[in-house]
């Protein structure tokens, strides 16, 4: 099986205005084996990210230009390359991930990101690294000062991370990182994006009207992530129905509703195993699998497309069917929303319950507010929030996957087959009996037959106009309605979904940006 490649983004500092960051897509990195860090104490959570889309920036050290990954998961900053001039901070700090991690002294540095100064920024300088290759040169973490290690040990406002330095430096930035994993079809730009620092981007500008999703605390501090509540029973799944979900974090306040962590260095999201159950379960040929390297995720065809839907505050959030079946080549697609079981931690403590990377970040431009989270900040400080704005078109979404995944070779009479047994072995039927029946047809019989399809075909032209103008006279109006599928079926790909299914993925004031075609990362190789 070919494995994954790992797409890095590289941004350009924009000079115009220092804040925003103009992403690029970047192949060929490779990682293995990520594992989030979920205290500062060394426990782990058991989640593995192996095969992940990654997201790269430029920043310099002491002037040196270095690019890192980008990673809303994690709080610290660390770098693999020596870096001229830097300050020993005589201790030393490690990182634990799944298959190793990083680990080494602890410095500092002059530090540019998004066009901002920082002046001795604690970093570690990792000598001993496991599962990043040499195309990066180091990792920087954009989540709560409180899950930093650095910090954590330096025990000083010094050691924050870069993000916090920079708020706490300027008080004319708001305290906030806008974040857009986008999507194109121009092949010299197949992956663009943006990260910005106090400013959004003006095109998603209505963000900043949708609602505000308080972030969840946690019990342990070093444990805190971006984090926030589903709407009860939150997912619409491929019937049209809400799965019903439970919670399983410890001590909450709300037991019918998911916490979710927004964690950009995810490719796959990590869901509990009935929740991928309703998303995949009864697709026709779908079976839970063991994928080296991958672990257990729901392996399905290629050309099943999926409908499904998540809600914050009663707005509704369209995933791209191509970020709910995952196409790795070699024809093996699989669920990207994959079935994991979060174990409780050596304290007995389970903090969320879903993990939201790239597969749903793709369809929601991101928004958090720091607020209060920012080390140092004064009373009366907002509490952090996230805001969230829907930016896939469920319609233009179902054409893309049928041009997507048709182009590969599907067959039209085969994806209808997946709705209905017996629609397909009356087409089947059909098939054959027509084609033998040709087979025995003399040329001139033939050519009748043609003739008269051509005449029945501009007498339905003649007929149609006249029904359209006579249509068009009418005063009164009609709405069009969207008549759902029935429960358990599953819409084949010619069949696109009806501008009614679109509308009804919208609240009143959600208004979606409408954004470029869509391609996968996958199937623009394949």
């Amino acid at each position: 099986m070919r494995s994954f490649l790992l797409l890095g983004f590289l941004v350009i500092l924009n000079t115009a205005n220092g804040v925003h960051l103009e992403l690029h897509g970047k192949t060929g990195i490779s990682r293995s084996k990520l594992q989030r860090r979920t205290s500062i104490s060394g426990l782990e959570s058991t989640v593995e990210d192996d095969q992940n889309i990654q997201y790269m920036t430029n920043i310099t050290l002491n002037g040196q230009l270095l690019g890192v990954l980008i990673d809303t998961g994690s709080s610290d900053l660390f770098v693999t390359s020596q870096v001229p001039g830097a300050v020993d901070e005589h201790y030393q700090a490690e990182i634990g991930y799944a298959s190793g991690g990083a680990a080494g002294e602890v410095l500092s540095a002059t530090m540019e990101f998004a066009g901002y100064q920082i002046d001795a920024q604690y970093f570690i300088f990792a000598n001993s690294t496991d599962g990043f290759t040499q195309s990066v040169d180091g990792l920087v973490g954009l989540g709560p000062y409180t899950g930093s290690v650095i910090r954590f040990i330096g025990g000083t406002a010094a050691a924050d991370p870069p993000l916090d330095r920079i708020f706490r430096s300027n008080d004319t930035i708001s305290n906030f990182v806008a974040i857009l994993l986008d999507r194109s079809d121009d092949p010299d730009e197949p992956y663009p994006g943006d990260l910005a620092i106090g400013e959004v981007l003006t095109e998603y500008e209505d963000i900043q009207t949708q609602p505000q999703h308080p972030v969840t605390s946690v019990m342990v501090p070093g444990n805190q992530h971006w984090m926030t509540l589903l709407d009860e029973n939150g997912i619409i799944g491929p019937d049209g129905k809400p799965i019903t979900i439970k919670t399983q974090v410890t001590d909450t306040p709300y037991p019918n509703n998911a916490t979710v962590v927004f964690d950009t260095g995810f490719t796959f999201p990590q869901v509990s195993s009935h929740v991928a159950e309703a998303l995949y379960g009864n697709v026709p040929g779908a079976s839970l699998t063991n994928i080296a390297g991958l672990g257990e995720i729901w392996a399905l065809p290629c050309d099943q497309e999926l409908n499904a839907t998540f809600l914050f505050a009663g707005i509704k959030f369209p995933i791209h069917p191509l970020d709910l079946n995952f196409d790795m080549g070699e024809n093996q697609c699989v669920g990207a929303f994959q079935p994991f079981s979060y174990d409780d931690t050596e304290d007995g403590v389970v903090m969320y319950d879903m993990v939201l990377g790239m597969a749903f970040l793709r369809n929601a431009y991101l928004l958090i507010d720091f607020g209060s989270f920012v080390d140092g900040a004064p009373p009366g400080t907002n509490a952090p929030y996230i805001q969230l704005l829907p930016i896939t078109n469920a319609v233009n979404a179902s054409a893309d996957f049928a041009r997507v995944r048709l182009a590969n070779g599907s067959n039209v009479d085969d994806l209808a087959s997946l709705a209905s047994h017996s629609s397909t072995t009356s087409t089947s039927t059909t098939t054959t009996t027509t084609t033998t029946s040709n087979a025995r047809l003399s040329p001139w019989v033939i050519g009748i037959i043609f003739g008269a399809v051509i005449s029945v075909f501009l007498l339905g032209i003649c007929v149609y106009y006249c029904c359209r103008r006579r249509r068009l006279q009418r005063v009164s109006s009609t709405q069009a309605t969207w008549v759902p599928y029935a429960p358990q079926s599953y819409r084949p790909l010619y069949d696109p979904s009806p501008q009614g299914a679109y509308d009804m993925h919208l609240a009143p004031n959600a208004n979606p940006v409408h954004v470029p075609e869509y391609r996968s990362a996958w199937d623009a190789h394949y």
